[in-house]
């Protein structure tokens, strides 16, 4: 039977051709499997979207190959190899598309979802089967309605005493106003302190980044609520949001990530050691375009360089 000739399914089972073995007597596809076993490549720890990719790569395929013969779309499986699963289609997509990756590599499919999906967590049927709870829910809620009115109840009456000591025991002194403590977001007023927004409008494309400049923690939601990234992420990993769309960012140390467009740093996400909560992506993109505008420019395009 022909290549042309086989069906979707054919091409699945049959999966990548084994490389003859190296000098050592090792297959490519025992390269692959230790691996994939080991979570680890030339001493640096993978989670599963970088298992798939070295495996693919050890292989000795590329995006293309596989894309060819599973039928799936290359920029599927590029955001699978880069975790990037809010890109994804609903509606079980997912799950189909680490099925038949995972069988086309010759990898254990069922290991290879449930360890994903523990990883990612990003949407709802992976969320299904390893949660990741958003901050200050980590279990079950349950009504505070009684809690809530017995601790009124109680405010009022203790607020009610304090008043009435307070008029019998309080000095004639007028107290100086004192300043009051006002909660800022770290991410807006550090990244672009004195700069004037701009008027051009942004490019749809612009590939805004998020770049880890040392271990760091974190978090991006979607507008719904959806955790797309929740985690640790090493010195040099970088994360694309999607733009435009009411997503934010948090981190637990803002100085941890900076934000880049191609190869040009816009400036960090929040100062030294300051957490960053909830810090509006969108606002960032007309900023960013300033910064990169002559890296665009001098490119000829609307993309900066990388």
């Amino acid at each position: 039977m022909a290549h042309d000739d086989l069906t979707r399914e054919d091409l699945v089972e049959t999966g990548p051709e084994t490389a003859a073995p190296s000098a050592d007597g090792v297959s490519a596809h025992e390269r692959a499997m230790e691996i994939f076993k080991a979570r680890e490549f030339e001493g640096e720890a993978l989670r599963m979207g970088q298992v798939l990719r070295r495996v693919r790569e050890t292989l000795g395929l590329e995006i293309a190959d596989v894309s060819r013969d599973t039928l799936m779309r290359k920029d599927y499986l590029m955001w699978i190899e880069r975790m990037e699963v809010g890109e994804l289609p609903g509606g079980g997509y997912l799950t189909a598309i680490l099925n038949t990756y995972a069988k086309y590599l010759k990898l254990p499919e069922k290991e290879v979802i449930r360890v994903y999906s523990q990883e990612c967590g990003a949407v709802q049927e992976v969320q299904n089967d390893a949660p990741v709870p958003k901050i200050g829910e980590i279990g079950p809620e349950k009504s505070r309605w009684p809690l809530a009115v017995a601790a009124a109840a109680l405010l009022v009456v203790l607020g009610a005493g304090a008043i009435g000591v307070s008029q019998l025991v309080r000095p004639n002194v007028e107290l100086e106003p004192q300043a009051g403590v006002v909660a800022v977001n770290g991410a807006r007023d550090s990244l672009f302190a004195d700069v004037e927004t701009s008027k051009r409008p942004a490019p749809k494309d612009l590939p805004l980044e998020l770049v880890a400049v040392k271990q760091g923690w974190l978090e991006v939601r979607g507008a719904d609520g959806t955790i797309f990234r929740s985690r640790v992420m090493a010195e040099g990993e970088s994360y694309f949001p999607r733009l435009n769309a009411g997503w934010t960012v948090s981190a637990r140390d803002g100085s941890a990530f900076e934000w880049r467009v191609g190869d040009v740093t816009v400036g960090p996400l929040g100062p030294e050691a300051t957490p960053v909560f909830s810090a509006s992506i969108d606002e960032q993109i007309s900023r960013a375009a300033d910064a990169a505008a002559p890296a665009m420019a001098a490119n000829g395009g609307n993309k900066a360089s990388r």
